[in-house]
């Protein structure tokens, strides 16, 4: 069939005159002629008009505000039809910010040829900037609204797609249509003035039985102006001007108006879920205006059903297949996600702007770049005569590569040395871990706590930080804790190395002094003692110590990097208290000085007016990181007030460090620690760094936290349910932190002036230090792999309490247990509800009660006669004393009257407290105890008789009872319980008030996400990034 169409080509501008130069050109230069041309121009602003006239064009003027469609109807509506049957008009759409290639109208119209079937056929679309940038090779759309192309992001043409495809639509830029067909299809819907129009009309097609081809020999530039936000969108349907909203509403549209009606439910979901995440997106991205627009699309939407009414009316007219022929053509979606992944790693490549060339991480050799690989000769020059580098062997190859050394070295050590660590970890400071993230949430989340006789202490932030954390290893806290301990090594390895190579040091002393850091003493004794705040910090720290110079300058500080610097701080408050205290203190005394020194002006102008007038802005910043790392780990950290003694407290459960010369010899030691015969390098850095007098300020610092250190390890505190010495390991991590890049520094600078100065203290203590550090490692590693190994830390530990006691638990009465042992020399105690302590549970333990305190020991001395009804009262109902057993305690129990001696079994001997209470019970006016029945926190039931409803938990003021409506407040008996005075009966509600909690968690978490999306870098509306980038 032979070339019989007559072209009418319609340019629709509008404030074009950037890009109809390019595009009148083109159209001018088409190799076939086209046989009329109309331009039709919306109200251009700019010399549009002028060009096209310019260029011997019929132009057509419109209102601005018409939409595409309407401009195109316009066009066709003032061009005479053709009256020769013997010949078929087609209609080339154009925009005017496409420039078609000579030849693209004669391979679209080859595209037809001998295919009546095909109603639309169109062009490769390529960038208008980067011209070997692919746009679209047709195109279709996902079920979430998306408009989908199936390129990568920034894909280059490479003749991938030059073979002519069935697709669902194509774009109506240089788009080539059988006029008869366009209108009998109605032409572009008016309602979709500009975009997505293109995918509406190959949709309709498709279902009237018409196909859609593209035509990839034939190619156009195109510029995307009005996507892009090059130009205004003015069309009447363009809410606020805002072209996402306008495309996000007409992508919904198409939707709506064209799927099956039973689909409509589950695309609803999809767009209105797809729009919340978009617009959560955005606004991290700090753009508010795109986040509303993804909102204001559907609700725009909503608000005119009868428009989508009539639209899927008139398709149906016009429809002869089911709409089920289009499903070859909408994405899967795993192609989504595909994409989506590809987009992201695409964005963040470019955001971190990876190159892998200039990555000496892993490969710091030089690579060679021949002639040919620049093109300056050719592949096939004979170079025969050219001298050939000989290959290296493989251990070349990773001589040159340190840090794969250090890595695999560290790797295996902890894994050898990790044998006895692969299941469930608990031991040592570690409790239990739960059987789920979610059980640390809600541990976080609630007011009172069922730790020992109760506990309304605020839970710390890293409890939770761990329940999200454990999200990588789908919820199971456990196998992270695994993996954790496993990589702490490489890890703590890794890290270092970093912070050292951002000091500008070398790859082979970056890795000496990562394995130094990685074989630390103080980090291989956390990993033993289940110290998992250290060794959070252990990753933490070598990375914010870097950046902390930076802080001190305030006014060069711009507002991101303050908080994403205080975002960090408060991060490692989380697992540090004495960092929240060390850093607050700090700032605050900056601030105050800052204030002190502006005193004058503050007087003069007042401090309303100083506030409201004057220059804060370095205040402002200081401010900023006084305040932020505390309010991020609220309502944690206001107890650290009330409480001060939390100070010197580290997660987990209690665990004295070593002795005064452990500490100075900053190996803290302790149980199942590093033996204090492996000497650990970091006081002899702290001496030659002293010695050298270049770094003083470090040294200062680095010796006055050394005294802070040796202080503090020779105190005694109570907390977390128990008493021991402080634990001073994070402390001396940020010691060695502080000295071991500077003392690498000092190495690189001054061990070559050494071999040729004369003999003196330099090279005897460069010697001394050498060996040491050889020595420390080398013993440290060795140590981990033998006796290092059978650490305190164990996997798959048995559980102490006995399994009928632990499945008493869950009945109604929910009877507490006090369970003594011995450790050693010495007698310890603690009251569970039926299971081990869990993680977190520590953290919220407080004080027993001083009444029961002298009742248990009491009974451990044989002097408690009245120790039963004390335990009674809190509804301990069982003593357990388990192996080793104390012959002794266990003959004093069974003297002292009270106590029903109920079972001897291998784990220990159990007795039964006689008139043991409920956890909830009421004491009626006869003298008579009900026991009520119990939740884990609260309590519902019937109340029979009035009386006293008492609670077996420590005195709280949160605790409320509810009877027939009417809310009691709390008393505290003479044991120190809350009871309830009730003179009715009826139904009873039992709960502890946490509205006050749950506010402070609110906050925090909306502190949490304003900083962090303040943190994150600005996204760029599309009119911001460069045109370069785009197309």
């Amino acid at each position: 069939m032979a070339d019989n169409f007559f072209v009418t080509a319609i340019l629709v501008s509008h404030d074009g005159a950037t890009w109809l130069p390019e595009a009148i050109a083109g159209i001018s230069a088409q190799s076939r002629p086209i046989d009329r041309i109309i331009a039709v121009d919306t109200g251009s602003i700019d010399n549009s008009v002028q060009m096209l006239t310019g260029a011997g064009l019929t132009v057509i003027k419109t209102d601005r505000d018409a939409g595409f469609g309407d401009a195109i109807a316009l066009a066709l509506g003032s061009s005479k039809k053709l009256t020769n049957d013997n010949q078929e008009e087609l209609i080339w759409i154009l925009h005017d910010d496409c420039a078609p290639t000579r030849t693209a109208l004669q391979l679209l119209i080859e595209g037809l040829i001998d295919k009546p079937q095909v109603a639309f056929v169109g062009p490769k679309l390529r960038g208008w900037y980067d011209r070997k940038h692919l746009l679209e090779v047709g195109i279709s759309i996902a079920v979430n609204g998306a408009r989908w192309t199936g390129l990568d992001p920034r894909e280059q043409d490479q003749g991938q797609f030059n073979q002519p495809m069935d697709v669902m639509s194509v774009s109506t830029a240089a788009m080539l249509a059988r006029r008869k067909i366009f209108e009998d299809l109605g032409g572009l819907d008016p309602n979709l003035a500009l975009f997505r129009d293109d995918v509406d009309l190959g949709w309709r097609a498709r279902v009237a039985g018409f196909s859609v081809m593209t035509a990839p020999e034939a190619l156009v530039y195109h510029a995307e102006a009005s996507a892009s936000e090059r130009r205004s969108v003015d069309v009447e349907e363009a809410f606020l001007h805002r072209p996402r909203l306008l495309d996000r509403k007409n992508a919904a549209y198409v939707l709506f108006a064209n799927a099956s009606w039973w689909l409509l439910p589950w695309i609803a979901i999809q767009i209105v879920g797809s729009a919340a995440i978009r617009a959560i997106g955005y606004l991290i991205a700090k753009l508010p205006g795109y986040a509303a627009d993804e909102i204001a699309a559907v609700g725009l939407l909503i608000i005119r059903p009868n428009d989508l009414i009539v639209a899927r009316k008139l398709r149906k007219q016009k429809r002869l297949l089911s709409p089920r022929v289009i499903r070859q053509f909408i994405p899967p979606r795993g192609s989504q996600v595909r994409l989506a992944i590809e987009q992201l790693n695409y964005s963040l490549r470019k955001f971190f702007k990876t190159d892998v060339n200039n990555d000496s991480d892993l490969n710091d050799s030089k690579s060679n770049v021949s002639y040919a690989d620049i093109g300056v000769i050719d592949e096939s020059f004979d170079d025969q005569d050219i001298l050939i580098k000989p290959r290296k062997s493989n251990w070349q190859t990773l001589r040159n590569r340190p840090l794969l050394i250090g890595l695999a070295s560290t790797f295996l050590i902890s894994l050898i040395a990790s044998r006895n660590r692969f299941g469930s970890i608990s031991g040592g400071a570690l409790a239990v871990s739960p059987s789920g993230a979610m059980d640390l949430i809600v541990k976080y989340r609630e007011s009172w706590h069922l730790v020992g006789l109760g506990s309304a202490a605020s839970t710390p932030p890293w409890v939770a930080i761990l329940a999200g954390a454990s999200a990588l290893t789908f919820g199971k806290v456990w196998l992270f804790l695994t993996i954790f301990f496993l990589l702490i090594p490489p890890l703590a390895f890794f890290v270092m190395y970093r912070s050292a190579k951002r000091f500008g040091l070398s790859a082979q002393v970056s890795v000496i002094g990562g394995v130094i850091y990685a074989m630390s003493p103080v980090i291989w004794s956390s990993i033993n003692q289940g110290r998992f705040g250290t060794l959070v910090v252990a990753l933490i720290a070598p990375t914010f110590m870097s950046v902390l110079p930076k802080t001190l300058q305030f006014e060069s500080l711009g507002w991101r990097r303050i908080y994403a610097l205080t975002l960090l701080a408060a991060f490692i408050s989380a697992f540090s208290t004495f960092f929240l205290v060390a850093w607050t203190t700090f700032y605050l005394t900056v601030f105050v000085i800052e204030l002190f020194k502006r005193r004058l002006e503050i007087k003069d102008v007042r401090p309303v007016k100083f506030i409201m007038v004057a220059d804060l802005a370095r205040v402002k910043r200081i401010f900023a990181l006084f305040l932020i790392p505390g309010l991020l780990n609220a309502p944690w950290s206001t107890s650290v007030i009330l409480h001060p003694t939390q100070i010197l407290l580290d997660p987990g459960l209690p665990l004295s460090s070593g002795s005064l010369l452990n500490i100075l010899l900053l190996n803290p030691t302790g149980a199942s620690g590093v033996p204090v015969w492996i000497v650990a390098p970091f006081i002899l850095f702290l001496i030659a760094m002293t010695l050298t007098k270049k770094y003083p300020t470090e040294s200062s610092i680095a010796i006055g936290l050394l005294a802070i250190t040796v202080l503090l390890s020779q105190i005694n505190v109570f907390g977390h349910g128990s008493n021991g010495q402080v634990w001073t390991g994070t402390i001396i991590l940020f010691i060695e932190i502080l000295i071991l890049i500077p003392t690498l520094k000092i190495a690189v600078e001054l061990l070559p002036n050494l071999k040729n100065s004369k003999l003196g203290l330099g090279h005897f203590l460069s010697v001394l230090i050498v060996i040491i550090s050889t020595f420390s490692i080398s013993a440290t590693s060795f140590w981990a792999i033998t006796g290092g190994a059978n650490s305190l830390v164990t996997a798959n530990k048995v559980e102490v309490i006995p399994p009928f006691i632990a499945s008493l638990s869950d009945t109604p009465n929910r009877p507490k247990t006090l369970v003594i042992g011995r450790t050693e020399d010495q007698l310890n105690y603690f009251v569970t509800r039926g299971s081990d302590l869990e993680i977190g549970d520590a953290d919220v333990a407080v004080a027993t009660p001083a009444l029961v305190t002298q009742a248990i020991l009491e009974l451990m001395s044989g002097a408690g006669l009245t120790s039963s009804k004390t335990l009674g009262a809190y509804g301990i109902q069982y003593v357990f004393l388990k192996n080793p057993i104390d012959q002794g305690v266990a003959r004093t129990i069974d003297g002292i009257g009270g106590f029903t001696r109920s079972s001897s079994t291998n784990s220990g001997i159990i007795w039964q407290v006689v008139e043991s209470k409920a956890r909830v019970s009421v004491l009626d006016a006869t003298g008579a105890t009900t026991a009520i029945n119990s939740a884990k926190v609260g309590a519902m039931d019937d109340l029979q008789t009035p009386g006293t409803v008492t609670i077996a938990e420590k005195f709280n003021l949160g605790w409320k009872l509810i009877i027939n409506g009417n809310q009691l407040e709390p008393t505290q008996s003479a044991l120190g319980l809350p009871s309830f005075e009730v003179a009715e009966t009826g139904p009873v509600i039992l709960l502890h008030d946490g509205t006050k909690h749950r506010a402070l968690i609110s906050v925090e978490l909306i502190a949490l996400l304003t900083v962090i999306v303040l943190s994150l870098p600005a996204g760029r509306r599309r009119r911001e990034v460069p045109v370069e980038e785009l197309a």
